[in-house]
């Protein structure tokens, strides 16, 4: 086992690191899409896209 670790600890460490950013983006990931689209949905019901076109043209 410790000639196991010796060759391939660093591989095992780095596929370790890579899964637990995984684990962490899987739980953040949809509290942040949420976030966002609320954001959106109140900046979008907050201006009315007839006067911006009236502006425009």
């Amino acid at each position: 086992m410790d000639v196991f670790l010796q060759e391939h600890g660093k591989t095992i460490f780095v596929a370790v690191c890579i899964l637990l950013l995984v684990g962490v983006a899987y739980v953040v990931g949809p509290i942040i899409s949420q976030a966002i689209k609320s954001v959106v949905s109140g900046y979008s019901t907050s201006v009315n896209f007839n006067s911006v076109a009236g502006k425009i043209s």
